[in-house]
């Protein structure tokens, strides 16, 4: 009897389809704010979905709207670099005060290959660590010119959808010292930004009193992710000293397709308090400041270069109101300061928006753009992971 009841068994789940006997994971994706979140990066811990299909793997899987049954765009990222996934992206678009959900389930191939709309790259000769989306591009200096610049972010605008990164860097090479192609609009847009020693674009520095540390070009980096759909990265920089304390500061920056603002979370290695920080937006020639301090934001607007042609320029910054100690403008910079416990990453955001990129075309629009970045923050997208029905 037992025997048989076994057999029985045994010839039961053998015929349950294999979706049956694993129906994968499902998320479920809500939007609390009163605004539209459209072609938002959503994070999925890795370890959530091994909890329901321990043999996920990212040579083999889908993402499917529950509804639909379509296809959602994603990426796999590797934080570590030890071989091993820890997150897994997924675009979605949610109404204000919507949800959507979707499965996740193991597929015999990985993901259909998405055209890709972020890139990050470290450039030779120049030592130039360089990314962008299909918005907007930045780099950040290396050794190489460290007697001509310190960590301060290179804004490149952009008119075009496409990659442009490797395809400036390639036409550079064959011209004369100083007069790189890409420093003039050609139909694609062009590196009109000029960085010097300041923090640019939205980089940031350890503050003591009314100075500064800026702590240089960065000494390392490492690439973390590239694409499709976020390009990710990690630089260190060499040490400083605050008072009596040596300090190590590094960032890991990520910009997601789709958006004008790059993700930038620095990390002060050092023991003791909590240490005082700036992130900033170098002024340029007629430019307007503009200070949010309910939202924790700061931008400045105006003419790109001072040709009326090539257009206007923002550049902007956002703290999340929980590290933020107000703003503060110098002769050089509009700063927002923060604070940030020693051996833990603080957050922000920082970026640019150009009026011949077809984002924006006022001041009001990049303002309004700034405080959206900021009420995301506020109201994130909430996550709930199940197993299938």
């Amino acid at each position: 009897m037992y025997r048989s009841f076994i057999l029985m068994l045994i010839v039961l789940l053998t015929a349950i389809p294999a979706g049956a006997q694993e129906r994968g994971v499902r998320v479920r994706v809500d939007n609390p704010s009163l605004f539209p979140r459209i072609d938002e990066l959503i994070e999925v811990p890795w370890s959530d979905l091994l909890r329901y299909v321990p043999t996920l793997a990212p040579s083999g899987f889908a993402v499917e709207d529950s509804a639909s049954g379509k296809s959602l765009p994603s990426q796999v990222i590797d934080l570590d670099g030890d071989g091993r996934p820890d997150l897994l992206l997924v675009r979605v678009a949610l109404q204000p005060g919507a949800s959507v959900a979707f499965n996740v389930v193991r597929s015999s191939a990985p993901p259909a290959a998405l055209p890709s709309l972020t890139d990050a790259r470290f450039v030779l000769p120049r030592e130039d660590l360089a990314w962008e989306n299909d918005r907007i591009a930045f780099r950040m200096y290396g050794p190489a010119l460290a007697k001509e610049v310190d960590n301060g972010i290179d804004v490149w605008t952009k008119r075009v959808r496409s990659l442009i990164v490797q395809k400036w860097y390639k036409a550079a090479q064959t011209a004369l010292p100083g007069h790189d192609p890409y420093h003039e609009d050609h139909g694609e847009g062009a590196d009109f930004f000029a960085v010097g020693r300041s923090l640019g674009a939205g980089a940031c520095a350890l503050i003591s009193g009314d100075s500064l540390l800026q702590p240089g070009v960065f000494a390392g980096y490492r690439i973390i992710a590239t694409g499709p759909l976020r390009a990710m990265f990690e630089l260190s920089y060499n040490p400083v000293f605050l008072g009596t304390r040596k300090v190590t500061q590094k960032m890991r920056i990520a910009i997601d397709a789709g958006s004008n603002f790059n993700r930038i979370d620095v990390l002060f290695d050092a023991k003791g308090p909590a240490l005082p920080f700036a992130a900033g937006v170098v002024k340029r020639n007629g430019v307007t400041g503009h200070a949010d301090s309910g939202s924790c934001a700061a931008s400045l607007w105006g003419l790109t270069t001072e040709r009326q042609e090539e257009g206007f320029l923002g550049t902007g910054i956002v703290m999340p109101k929980s590290i933020c100690r107000g703003i503060r403008e110098t002769p050089l910079h509009l700063l927002v300061l923060g604070v940030a416990e020693a051996g833990k990453r603080a957050t922000y955001y920082a970026g640019a928006g150009w009026t011949r990129g077809g984002d924006f075309s006022t001041e009001e629009e990049w303002i309004r753009a700034l405080r959206t970045c900021a009420l995301k923050m506020e109201s994130p997208l909430t996550l709930t992971v199940s197993a299938a029905h």
